[in-house]
């Protein structure tokens, strides 16, 4: 079969030899991985629904916390997602309850649900996050009940792009910011496809790095983004894969819709916003505008690397008195792993504030301290831009890569981090 990694994936679900774009299929998933903003429990009660396997169903804890915007689904929400995990038969320890919890397209791939081979479906826009494990990732935001009653999706097979890799990144320069270049370069011309990695610089991006460029599949314009099955993943699931998995490769003579080539040594460190993540621009366009607040976190870059990297910066400094500093771990896996590594007690000797896993400041919905107020700016990781998305509607949000937002967090204003990582111990910026 003579296919795209997108084709072979879809094939191989719909039980077809092969497929070609435009081809309308009925894939079989193999996970459904939901937030605790459930859209599907109320109608499968009323009407005495069974999903259709509990052991390929999870829920992941990471939005609903803060009482702020919905006083009744905060207090309410979880308590009905455990009952209708109970009724239903799915095991207690699908639901990554407090203690456990995190976001719901990270948790899939460090717990080994999300596998090479397979489709996986997510109830939040950013669930392209899962194809970084060489599977075709979906959002699926409306229309859920069908997919999680029959275990199938119905979908169009989407055209490929090709992004060919050389290189390696620069220190400081991260997924996100390879996000806002495809911004730049393909956000005009990708809409409905699947962008597709390749050549040898991928080699050279660890998991973390390639689950912050597969999570911004969305704000590109893109269907979802699948990366090749590599010694790095293969070591990154030795341990972690709950079952057997054959990977997809694509062919060497597979049509494209385009084929795009980076070197990644030669990518710069950029931000975007605010309001329209389609306004990117380098960081020196925005140098030195003054800042109330710095968040690091949610599911674009609350990554143990991304951790490290603000750490790297804020070691040995303190936070501006005129800047709150919020830090949220992805997932209680990594707010485990930051304190092993002593990145928790940086934050902490800095003054930041350290939160529970989840979409953090991100999501005014969520338990942030992080509220903006009328006319504050905010630097941050998050992987939104949305006016009033954090806060005030007459407030204004910049996103950027972790050490950006340190270095910004120190000095009051958004500053360029090279100095500080310059001088971090064993590093070269």
């Amino acid at each position: 079969m003579v296919g795209t990694m997108a084709c072979k994936l879809l094939a191989r679900a719909s039980g077809a030899a092969s497929v070609a774009p435009g081809d309308a299929i009925l894939a079989r998933i193999s996970l459904m991985t939901n937030l605790d903003g459930t859209t599907f429990i109320d109608s499968f009660v009323e009407k005495d629904l069974k999903v259709w396997d509990p052991a390929r169903i999870i829920f992941c804890f990471d939005h609903i916390f803060q009482p702020d915007w919905f006083p009744q689904q905060a207090a309410k929400e979880h308590p009905k997602i455990r009952a209708f995990a109970r009724a239903q038969g799915i095991p207690a320890e699908n639901v990554y309850d407090l203690g456990r919890n995190g976001i719901s397209h990270q948790i899939p791939v460090e717990r080994g649900w999300a596998l090479p081979g397979t489709v996986c479906i997510g109830a939040d826009t950013q669930s392209s996050t899962m194809g970084a494990a060489n599977c075709f990732a979906l959002p699926a935001l409306f229309g859920v009940d069908p997919i999680i009653l029959t275990g199938d999706i119905w979908m169009i097979v989407p055209e490929s792009v090709r992004v060919d890799l050389t290189g390696a990144l620069p220190r400081g320069v991260s997924g996100k910011d390879v996000v806002y270049r495809l911004i730049q370069d393909l956000g005009h011309r990708i809409s409905g496809k699947v962008l597709e990695f390749s050549g040898p610089g991928v080699a050279t991006l660890p998991m973390d790095v390639r689950l912050a460029i597969a999570n911004g599949a969305v704000q590109i314009g893109a269907l979802t983004i699948v990366f090749p099955c590599d010694d790095v993943l293969l070591d990154y699931l030795e341990g972690r894969a709950r079952e057997p998995f054959e990977p997809v490769a694509a062919d060497a003579d597979a049509g494209y819709a385009d084929v795009v080539s980076y070197d990644l040594a030669r990518l710069e460190q950029l931000v975007a916003g605010p309001h329209e993540i389609e306004l990117v621009r380098p960081l020196g366009a925005v140098l030195g505008q003054p800042i109330d607040a710095a968040n690091i976190g949610s599911c674009s870059g609350g990554r143990l690397s991304d951790l490290a990297l603000a750490a790297d910066v804020l070691r040995g400094h303190k936070v501006h008195p005129g800047v709150r500093l919020v830090v949220t771990p992805i997932s209680a896996d990594t707010a485990r792993d930051a304190a092993a590594a002593g990145l928790t007690q940086v934050f902490l000797d800095a003054g930041a504030t350290v939160t529970h896993p989840g979409c953090g400041g991100c999501y005014s919905g969520n338990l942030s301290p992080l509220k903006l107020g009328d006319g504050e700016r905010c630097i941050s990781t998050s992987v939104e831009t949305l006016r009033g998305r954090m806060g005030s509607q007459l407030s204004e949000v910049i996103l950027g890569n972790a050490a950006i937002v340190a270095a910004s967090a120190i000095e009051g204003r958004i500053a360029d981090p090279a100095g500080y990582l310059a001088r971090a111990p064993g590093r070269v910026a």
